[in-house]
């Protein structure tokens, strides 16, 4: 492949030997003159994946810059490694999962099929159309949602799902996905730690402001201290960029609804998700939450999250006081706040 290309797609194992070859070490990329430029684009990748779920498109015309670019994706791995937080993780391999995307759907088939290769992922290209290995299409679609990914609605031959190419590279997305976050964090040493401290500040800063908005005070009247554990669960997973199946963002969004959050809070809070689409979102939220749609749809009660797969760890308030409804918890924490308040409140003085 030539150096453009290679820049693109850093973690292949070729773009890794166009580096090798210039014999530049992990000494270089952390102290280097030379590869400033390489720590600038890699500590980029990283605050953009927090801020915006993407990774700056640098332009690269030479090799000396397609090195650059290369050594970037490295250095962001190790900026997340010592950051060591699993939101950061999730996000960052969702952006580059998601740029990965957006610059495959522009290659030609056969570019495609050897990228699908460098992923394990057993493909072929014959007559013009993509097909994977069904055993790869079920491993990398069991978190997508819609009938369009079950394996009953595929073209499927001699083992082998015929996909269009749209279809085709989103399944390498995830493929790409799982692969980054299975191997990050990577080991990291007070070495490294020193050596990227002034990058960490600032990366640290953003995700901190990141996750402010998922804090007790980020839902205004609505205290995530008070919901039970399948909702914080699952607004960890929609803060994270998670899959989260239909029945889970059915319950949440119904659920946060009934607690008396703002439909457009609502919406924004499914936009990390990675195949949001902010129309077909906002249709579906206002559905459920009978903004504009006349009906409002309540939130299953405990036995159907459990029958669904998304009961998450029941805490002692469930088991204990037997709740059967996730806006029971809310209400029962919620009466437990304030009794607390009220006792804790000191006594007024006598009147004269």
């Amino acid at each position: 492949m030539e150096f453009r290309t290679l820049a693109l797609y850093p973690f292949l194992k070729e773009s890794s030997q166009f580096v090798k070859e210039r014999q530049l070490g992990l000494d270089d990329l952390l102290k280097g003159s030379m590869m400033a430029e390489a720590r600038r684009r890699g500590k980029a990748r990283v605050m953009e994946a927090i801020r915006d779920l993407t990774v700056p498109n640098a332009p690269v015309t030479s090799e000396d810059e397609a090195v650059q670019e290369i050594m970037s994706y490295p250095y962001a791995r190790i900026l997340v490694s010592c950051i060591g937080d699993d939101v950061l993780v999730r996000r960052y391999a969702l952006a580059e999962a998601k740029a990965f995307n957006e610059r495959l759907r522009r290659e030609e088939m056969t570019t495609v099929v050897a990228l699908a290769l460098e992923l394990e992922v057993e493909a072929v290209h014959v007559d013009d159309m993509l097909r994977m290995h069904f055993a790869d299409f079920l491993n990398y679609t069991s978190g997508l949602r819609g009938p369009e990914w079950k394996l009953v609605n595929q073209d499927l031959r001699d083992g082998y799902v015929q996909l269009e190419k749209p279809k085709f590279v989103r399944v390498l997305e995830q493929a790409l996905d799982d692969r980054i976050e299975d191997e990050l964090p990577i080991p990291v040493n007070d070495e490294l730690l020193t050596a990227v401290e002034k990058d960490l500040e600032e990366i640290a800063a953003a995700l901190a402001e990141y996750k402010e908005k998922y804090r007790d005070d980020g839902f205004g009247e609505v205290s995530i201290l008070k919901f039970p554990p399948c909702m914080k669960k699952m607004v960890a997973m929609a803060q994270a960029g998670q899959n989260m199946p239909h029945a889970g963002r059915f319950a949440l969004a119904s659920f946060l609804s009934f607690i008396g959050m703002p439909v457009d809070d609502i919406i924004k809070l499914f936009c990390s998700s990675p195949d949001f689409d902010q129309s077909k979102t906002a249709y579906q939220v206002r559905h459920i939450t009978g903004d504009g749609y006349g009906k409002k749809y309540t939130p299953p009660e405990c036995a159907t999250m459990r029958t669904n797969g998304i009961c998450f760890e029941p805490d002692e308030l469930c088991n204990n006081r037997r709740v059967s409804h996730p806006l029971t918890y809310y209400r029962i924490k919620t009466y437990d706040k304030g009794r607390e308040k009220k006792e804790t409140k000191p006594p007024s003085a006598p009147s004269k």
